[in-house]
């Protein structure tokens, strides 16, 4: 059977929400079509690898990390490595991976690059479209050039430069760090001292943070796709958060927060949503599940972000179980072998001569 290597934890604020995510994905591959190898990224940015304790979360929890086994890639190499003092023992050859990490190096393309280099295919976002969307002033700028709307937003990188900005401030505002998701950093404004106040909050974050104004009367509608191994986009049912405050908090999103679903809104509003969840999806050439939160003020459709890694990775807006959540997987599992036997299949080398007489004192004419 073919090896599934699926990544999950990770140096980011969000590690323990990736802690779920990854587990829950582990145990819900088809077992009997592939060995899984469920590799733990601890909060130092180190590879942990056992079978049995990370495919259980309590487990995990109680276990002393630095007894999991070591495990690394070398590049051009997919073979998975234990790392034993100064060698290096083979484990397995891993056919794909899948990204359960969100944020920080999972989702910002850097565990996307790195598998690319070792020569695993990926059932996630690429560099390009991790990159994008991970930070949050990007995203603004390629749906600008999609022609998708967005809210108006102010950058800064210090608390000194909102006072020479301080005429495009809406207040209340919204303060939320560039590179962070799953609401964390994230506060509102409504006057000078308190946006201060919480700039200097989220640049503990990040190096830089957008000032948004506060939406009064509005909804958030998230939305999710994915590309199956056909070659088509499969886009969810819109959903509704229900939150208490004009945020959603992490506590809303992870541990007390409800939904509907779906969402309770005219079809002609879901259409679009959906429509441009597909739209915005392809434009990326994006691959894996997505989540796309939208904010609905106005009459207006605006995209809030990009969710390249989402919680759970939006299983629960796809299926109703996680044996149907299994099939998903296997879905995105052909797609993604089928697309690198083709990227294989391109030409790499180009005999050009240009080396020839070089030598070691290099040429002039380059």
């Amino acid at each position: 059977m073919k090896n599934v290597a699926v990544f999950f934890g990770g140096q980011s604020v969000e590690h323990d929400v990736s802690i779920i995510t990854g587990v829950l994905t582990a145990n819900a591959i088809d077992k009997q079509k592939y060995n899984v190898y469920p590799i733990y990224v601890d909060e130092g940015g180190v590879w942990r690898y056992d079978q049995k304790v990370n495919l259980d979360v309590d487990a995990l929890i109680k276990t002393d990390k630095n007894k999991l086994k070591r495990v690394t890639f070398i590049g051009g190499n997919n073979l998975l490595y234990e790392v034993k003092g100064k060698r290096l023992k083979p484990i397995g050859e891993i056919a794909v991976a899948i990204n359960c990490m969100h944020g920080g190096e999972g989702e910002n393309g850097s565990l996307a690059g790195l598998l690319n280099l070792c020569g695993v295919p990926l059932c996630s976002p690429n560099v390009l479209a991790s990159s994008v969307c991970m930070d949050k002033r990007f995203t603004k700028i390629a749906l600008k050039g999609m022609g998708v709307k967005t809210l108006q937003s102010l950058v800064v990188k210090s608390v000194e430069e909102i006072g020479e900005n301080i005429e495009k401030v809406v207040f209340p505002a919204i303060v939320k760090p560039n590179l962070l998701g799953s609401s964390i950093g994230i506060a509102v404004a409504k006057d000078l001292s308190e946006l201060k106040k919480a700039v200097a909050g989220a640049l503990r974050y990040g190096s830089c943070v957008l000032i948004e104004p506060c939406l009064k009367d509005f909804i958030e509608i998230n939305c999710s796709c994915y590309l199956d191994e056909n070659g088509k986009v499969v886009v969810s049912e819109c959903e509704k958060p229900v939150g208490k405050d004009a945020v959603l908090t992490f506590k809303d999103k992870y541990e007390k927060g409800d939904r509907v679903f779906p969402a309770d809104i005219k079809e002609s509003l879901s259409k679009k949503i959906k429509n441009l969840t597909e739209k915005i999806y392809l434009e990326l050439d994006a691959r894996g599940i997505i989540r796309i939160d939208f904010f609905i003020s106005g009459g207006e459709v605006l995209v809030n972000e990009i969710n390249t890694v989402p919680g759970s990775l939006a299983y629960y807006l796809h299926t109703k179980t996680i044996k149907e959540f299994s099939a998903v997987i296997d879905r995105l599992i052909l797609l993604c072998e089928r697309e690198f036997a083709e990227k294989c299949s391109c030409q790499t080398v180009f005999k050009s001569g240009i080396l020839a007489g070089v030598g070691s004192k290099g040429t002039k004419h380059l």
